[in-house]
């Protein structure tokens, strides 16, 4: 499955509307979209509430805009006008006169263009902005890990899970999963599960799109209480529990 556009997901972070229904539907329905979207909207929220980044941006060279012009077809500046005695006949500028009106009209069709550049480079500076708060941001730290091996059913199948702290407190369970296809394809998905260790309680944190997965954990879940990562093949039947059709499974210990 194609993932949103990561144009799209900044846009939805920083809270705009005219955002294609289909692309937001998908948001709200894939957890790694949805993932990414909490964060850009952490990173956003952190910028307005905190004020500018703690980075300076440099104004952009002539160079820059000249570009950009290019790039918009847009008419060079006029030079500056002619002296009044510059040695040329007076017959001469007589029948040159009618082309000093084009550069007046064309100057203006300049103007008009000049506030779109202006809001296009606007856009282009706020993008680059959120992407530097993005990526300069510490790494999460690695809590727990676990390998998960195969169940009977699905023994050339396994998987990694980590349980991760972003630098914000909040706490994601990231997989990844090598595994065949589902068995029934059309009618059945994949899930991530937490288990207490007797399995005998499981919390579903997510639907498995593909073969890797981030999911934000409930702040009132602690991997100690629910150690155990289990991924399932489940079937679409409406039917919410655990289907007993477990893919791969491993227990979660504390990083080194």
């Amino acid at each position: 499955m194609t993932h949103s556009d990561p144009d799209v997901l900044a846009m939805l972070a920083l809270g705009e509307t005219d955002i294609d229904a289909r692309d937001v539907d998908h948001v709200m329905t894939c957890p790694q979209c949805r993932t990414e979207l909490e964060r850009l909207t952490r990173v956003t929220r952190a910028a307005r509430e905190n004020g500018p980044v703690d980075f300076a941006l440099q104004e952009p060279s002539p160079r820059v805009w000249e570009n950009i012009s290019a790039q918009l077809t847009l008419d060079p500046p006029a030079t500056s006008s002619v002296a009044a005695d510059d040695g040329i006949p007076s017959a001469t500028r007589a029948d040159a006169s009618p082309t000093r009106d084009v550069a007046p009209r064309r100057r203006g069709r300049g103007r008009r263009r000049w506030p779109y550049l202006v809001s296009a480079a606007a856009v282009v500076l706020v993008a680059v902005a959120v992407a530097l708060v993005v990526f300069i941001r510490p790494a999460p730290q690695v809590e727990a890990q676990a390998t998960l091996a195969g169940l009977p059913a699905w023994s050339t199948s396994n998987g990694q899970a980590t349980m991760e702290r972003e630098p914000d407190g909040t706490t994601v369970l990231a997989v990844e999963l090598d595994s065949p296809a589902v068995h029934s394809p059309g009618t059945a998905y994949r899930e991530v599960w937490l288990m207490n260790s007797d399995l005998t309680k499981a919390i579903s944190v997510g639907l498995l799109d593909g073969g890797t997965g981030r999911f934000v954990m409930p702040p009132n879940i602690a991997a100690a209480d629910y150690p155990v990562v289990d991924i399932s093949q489940q079937p679409l039947n409406g039917d919410p529990a655990h289907s007993g059709d477990s893919i791969v499974r491993g227990t979660l210990s504390a990083a080194r």
